[in-house]
């Protein structure tokens, strides 16, 4: 994860969600705590960034609700804290991004390509598939192709990182977050949706998606006491709806966002951002629109501009 890219998508998605999209539908406000069995040794990255970010003692709601029902054989939260943040229903929030790129103009064209081949040929391709729907010849390419461009590029940097997560029934009230030792346990709630995810798991360099139920049983069983609003079948359990379990885009070493001449055609590479797609997003593709620009001489709206 780049904070430089969060920061700037932090920024923008904050005041948007206020403005810019739809009240009340896929993104909304909440607020947004973190929980850690041990002090972290260094202050968060989002700590000056965000809107109401305050510790919590160990004496304080939620915290010590959280410690008192914790079984004994179970480390505490020692270290706490709370900010406002955005959740959004991320299916929902996609569709209207491609709403609203079809509003300025862009064109979607769907083709398959074997990743074998290698970026210049797949590139040569899209110029031909492009010429028979008389859609012309695109100056520069924008290459977010994920995980593919592992192949694809011969970036051997690009690696998988799975991730198994549980949606249940319920909307929580905040999203919330717990680190400890080798683990990681989340609810996010989907705006408008009536759903929440729990999570997770983070297994770098594993490609199996094979859904795991001892990792399903372990994932409700940490997040009992993180979220209990959420648990509300007859018995006091989570009411599960489904269980994925899938594959981040990881790259050693952060995101490449760059500019390459590959075969005479200019790409500007956008991959490997991990678990950290939405959150980098709007930064990313500043830095990708920069790049066109500089390459270019275009502004974002010129006309004559074909990505």
């Amino acid at each position: 994860m780049r904070p430089s890219l969060s920061k700037s998508s932090l920024k923008v998605i904050t005041s948007r969600s206020q403005t810019a999209m739809p009240a009340n539908s896929f993104v909304q406000m909440q607020d947004s705590y973190s929980f850690y069995d041990t002090t972290p040794l260094e202050p968060e990255w989002w700590a000056d960034e965000v809107h109401g970010f305050h510790k919590i003692s160990r004496d304080e709601y939620p915290v010590k609700s959280i410690n008192d029902t914790t079984p004994r054989d179970e480390p505490l939260i020692e270290y706490a804290e709370v900010h406002k943040a955005v959740s959004l229903d991320s299916s929902t929030y996609l569709r209207w991004l491609q709403h609203k790129a079809a509003s300025y103009g862009a064109a979607f064209v769907r083709a398959s390509f074997a990743d074998k081949d290698g970026l210049e040929t797949i590139l040569d391709a899209t110029q031909v598939l492009l010429a028979s729907r008389a859609r012309g010849r695109a100056n520069i390419f924008i290459n977010a192709t994920g995980l593919a461009a592992g192949k694809i590029c011969a970036d051997a940097k690009v690696i998988p990182i799975q991730g198994q997560t549980v949606l249940v029934k319920g909307e929580a009230k905040a999203t919330r977050t717990r680190v400890g030792d080798n683990y990681i346990s989340y609810c996010i709630p989907r705006p408008g949706q009536g759903t929440t995810i729990l999570g997770g798991t983070k297994e770098i360099g594993q490609w199996d998606t094979t859904v795991d139920p001892a990792v399903t049983s372990l994932i409700l069983d940490r997040l009992t006491n993180l979220a209990p609003e959420l648990r509300t079948s007859p018995n006091g359990d989570f009411e599960v709806i489904s269980v994925q379990c899938g594959l981040r885009p990881g790259r050693e070493g952060g995101a490449r966002v760059e500019l390459e001449l590959i075969g005479g055609h200019h790409v500007v590479h956008s991959y490997g951002h991990g678990a950290a797609g939405f959150q980098n997003s709007i930064g990313s593709a500043r830095d990708v629109v920069r790049l066109v620009e500089e390459r270019s001489g275009w502004t974002r709206f010129s006309p004559s501009c074909r990505l």
